[in-house]
C-alpha cells in the first residue's frame, strides 16, 4: 500500500507541475506568483520542513551563490527568494515537464564541456544582472553532498569584473543521502523513495550580500563556508 501511495504521489508531482505550467500561459498570469505557489506546493507535497536563517536581500542585480545538493534546492530557493532565475546544465532543458518549466522562468542553460556555451551563458548572466534580474548559480556545476569538487570561479569573476554584489547561501538536509541527487540516481526512483519518507528536514541559510575582492580567494572561502555547514549539520 505504501509503495502504491509513493508512486501515486510521484506522478501527482509531475501532474501538478504541468498544471502550473499551463496556468502560466494565461495572458493575465503572474509568473512570479505562480513560481512561489509551485515551490510552496512542492515542499508541502514532499513533506519538507524548511528552516530559513539570515535575511534575503531585496536588492536587484544580485547573484546568489551556494552549494548544490539536489533538485530540491530549486523549490527551496524559489519559495524564499522572489524574482529568482537559475543557471542549469543543458540536459535539464530536455527533461519532461521540468525542462519546459525551467525555460519559463528564464533559466540560462549551459553545456558544461563546451567553452563557447559557457561563454554565451556568462554573457547572458551579465546581461540579466545588468537588467536588474536576480540569478542563482551553483558553482560546483553539479549536485554533491560534501562539495569535494573545486568550485568554478566563473560566477565570482562576473561579480568581480562587473562589480555586482552576491549573496552566499548554504543548504543541507536530514536525511542527507536520501535528499541528495547524486551519482547514478534516477529521477523517478529518487522521487519514489522520497515519498516513502515521513519528513525531510531542510536548512537554508543566507549570508548578507558581499562584494568580491579576489575571485580565487573568495571562491575557496565561500565553498568552505558551505562545506562546514553541511558537515556540522550531520554531527
Amino acid at each position: 500500500m505504501k509503495a502504491i501511495t509513493s508512486l501515486t504521489d510521484s506522478v501527482g508531482l509531475f501532474a501538478k507541475t504541468y498544471h502550473y505550467l499551463q496556468k502560466s500561459k494565461h495572458p493575465e498570469a503572474s509568473v512570479e506568483d505562480l513560481k512561489l505557489q509551485w515551490a510552496q506546493d512542492m515542499l508541502s507535497r514532499l513533506r519538507i520542513d524548511l528552516a530559513v536563517s539570515g535575511k534575503v536581500s531585496e536588492q536587484k542585480s544580485l547573484l546568489f551563490l551556494g552549494n548544490h545538493v539536489s533538485y530540491l534546492d530549486i523549490p527551496l530557493l524559489m519559495s524564499t527568494v522572489r524574482g529568482l532565475s537559475f543557471v542549469a546544465k543543458e540536459e535539464v532543458g530536455s527533461w519532461p515537464i521540468i525542462g519546459s518549466a525551467a525555460k519559463k522562468i528564464d533559466t540560462v542553460f549551459v553545456r558544461r564541456e563546451s567553452g563557447s556555451s559557457r561563454q554565451l551563458a556568462r554573457q547572458s548572466v551579465q546581461e540579466a544582472l545588468s537588467n536588474g534580474q536576480r540569478i542563482a548559480i551553483f558553482p560546483s556545476g553539479t549536485t554533491c553532498m560534501h562539495e569535494k569538487k573545486v568550485w568554478r570561479r566563473g560566477a565570482f569573476e562576473i561579480a568581480y569584473e562587473k562589480n555586482f554584489f552576491f549573496q552566499p547561501f548554504r543548504i543541507t538536509y536530514l536525511p542527507l543521502r536520501a535528499a541528495a541527487y547524486i551519482d547514478d540516481d534516477f529521477l523517478p526512483s529518487h522521487l519514489y523513495n522520497l515519498f516513502g519518507l515521513e519528513r525531510i528536514h531542510a536548512k537554508l541559510e543566507f549570508h548578507e550580500p558581499v562584494q568580491i575582492k579576489d575571485p580565487v580567494v573568495d571562491c575557496e572561502y565561500w565553498q568552505k563556508w558551505t562545506k562546514d555547514f553541511v558537515t556540522a549539520s550531520q554531527n
